[in-house]
């Protein structure tokens, strides 16, 4: 009887010792799979997070674009109209000339109402301060055309005064475009870029 008794003992041991490695080896599987699950969780969380700053950031962009491309259409538009060494001869053409640049501006406005809805406060402000360097052009084609129609005509707005004017609406672009590109970082930016013809026509300049 005193015999059995190791061999009961020594299969008790084998038993634990061998039952011991696969409790270990079962909790370390589940943990991997609880592991590998929660990546997954996050990894799910993390495309609808990125998903849903793309839907938001999409109109920011395009309505950002517009903005920096509706700029350089009118700055364009002065620099061959206005801004250039011969001004409009006579008053009707001056008219024209300040018709054509308040019909750009109430585009741009628009286009403005869309940014400050989708944008953020600094873009949004970006936007007004441009709109606000636009509107001192405004008013010195007004100035300038009651000049023509005075009698005698007065002198009209010298060039050097227009080309600040000018260069004050080029400033006021870049420090839009500079708060537009840092409210896409959030997910990456997509950059905005001045058309080439104006970039061109500026390095001229």
């Amino acid at each position: 009887m005193d015999s059995a008794w190791p061999a009961v003992i020594g299969s008790v041991v084998g038993g634990v010792l061998v039952g011991i490695p696969a409790l270990i080896g079962a909790y370390w599987t589940k943990q991997s799979q609880k592991a590998q699950l929660e990546a997954q969780v996050e990894q799910v969380r993390l495309q609808i997070k990125a998903q849903a700053l793309e839907q938001r950031r999409e109109p920011r962009s395009r309505h950002y674009a517009e903005f920096v491309n509706g700029i350089d259409v009118l700055q364009e538009y002065l620099h061959d109209h206005w801004l250039g060494t011969r001004m409009p001869a006579d008053s009707d053409e001056l008219q024209a000339v300040r018709e054509e640049v308040r019909r750009q501006e109430r585009d741009l406005h628009r286009i403005w109402s869309r940014v400050a809805v989708e944008g953020t406060v600094s873009v949004a402000n970006a936007g007004a301060d441009a709109l606000n360097a636009i509107g001192e052009i405004t008013k010195c084609l007004g100035r300038d055309l009651r000049g023509r129609r005075a009698d005698p005509p007065e002198d009209v707005t010298p060039r050097l005064t227009r080309r600040q004017l000018w260069d004050a609406v080029d400033e006021e672009q870049d420090t839009f475009i500079t708060a537009a590109r840092r409210s896409l970082q959030d997910d990456g930016v997509r950059r905005i870029r001045r058309t080439p013809q104006a970039e061109r026509q500026s390095d001229q300049d």
